[in-house]
């Protein structure tokens, strides 16, 4: 069977490499460099050393993804949406399963990954795919932790068969809001912990703020629907995704943080996010969240202050007091 995987970024590109151990796969991007770059050399310039295996095609046409039975998504969660009506006006047969690996909160309607397809492509099984995972170590094929959330429990327990691999431990949950939740807000956090380690305030203000972190999580959650699942909220899909993104530079969302605290003024914001060679997730859902959590009427001071630093050009003082409060 041939996996279907859109999205030649990092993230996308290391689920690609991971993947075709045990399957064919086909990698899809819109950028023509990109797919001549990787035809021609097999390696993408985004994991340098990591070669794509032969079994893995490269494809510039969208069109040519949909002959499957699995689709993974690895676009920009403010892509995601124009990727499902791609799909859609491609004739996407509604017994080809969507599984959502990115993260984020849509801009423009507050919806999650999984809530935008269900509107674009209501016939397709949704799943997410989540957890603590560095594009570079999946690419290594070094062992890490996923969650697998599907709200149906047969399509997902076929799924996980489909996806495990021997370095991969992957555990399945029927928690598709909680799992998100957590994939999303953990971006913005890690914006805020790089700020607080580029002003070297020390390890127990960057443990404090992730625990403080945790409790946004929940109040997002709790306000979406009005429960919370102890096992998403310390499994790897949540407090596991949120320790490694949090704690290493490895992380653009963490290493864009750094930057902005280790500068003089917050007035470079827009020019180190010009300087990543990645999409920064953590930038669009910090407005996402902020935006959510005044429609839910839930105070998210996290979020709040790291939206106002780099939406509202509020000063660094001003975001390092309420981070460290």
């Amino acid at each position: 069977m041939t996996i279907s995987i859109l999205g030649a970024g990092a993230w996308g590109t290391a689920i690609a490499i991971s993947l075709s151990d045990r399957h064919n796969v086909a990698l899809w991007t819109h950028n023509i460099t990109t797919f001549e770059s990787i035809n021609r050399t097999r390696e993408s310039n985004k994991l340098p050393g990591c070669r794509i295996s032969n079994d893995v095609s490269v494809k510039l046409d969208i069109e040519d993804t949909v002959n499957t039975s699995m689709i993974i998504l690895a676009v920009p969660a403010q892509s995601l949406r124009q990727v499902c009506q791609q799909l859609r006006g491609c004739g996407l047969k509604k017994d080809v399963t969507i599984i959502l690996a990115c993260k984020g909160i849509e801009r423009s309607t507050l919806k999650l990954p999984s809530e935008i397809v269900n509107e674009v492509l209501p016939e397709n099984p949704v799943a997410i795919f989540s957890g603590p995972s560095f594009a570079v170590e999946v690419a290594k094929k070094l062992p890490y932790s996923m969650v697998l959330a599907c709200q149906n429990d047969t399509l997902g327990s076929k799924l996980v068969s489909k996806l495990q691999q021997e370095n991969i431990k992957l555990y399945f949950s029927n928690d598709v809001i909680g799992v998100q939740i957590c994939a999303a807000l953990k971006n913005v956090f890690a914006i805020a912990c790089g700020i607080i380690l580029g002003k070297k305030l020390g390890c127990n203000a960057h443990a404090a703020l992730i625990t403080k972190s945790m409790n946004e999580i929940k109040a997002l959650y709790l306000a979406k629907i009005d429960s919370s699942n102890i096992d998403t909220l310390l499994g790897p899909a949540c407090l596991g995704d949120l320790i490694v993104t949090c704690t290493s530079l490895n992380s653009r969302n963490l290493s864009f943080g750094f930057k902005i605290g280790s500068s003089n003024d917050n007035s470079d914001v827009q020019q180190i996010l010009s300087e990543g060679n990645s999409v920064t997730e953590g930038f669009s859902t910090a407005q996402s969240a902020f935006n959510l959590a005044e429609k839910l009427k839930i105070k998210m001071p996290i979020c709040e202050a790291v939206y106002r630093l780099l939406y509202e050009s509020a000063s660094i003082e001003d975001t390092i007091s309420v981070l460290v409060s």
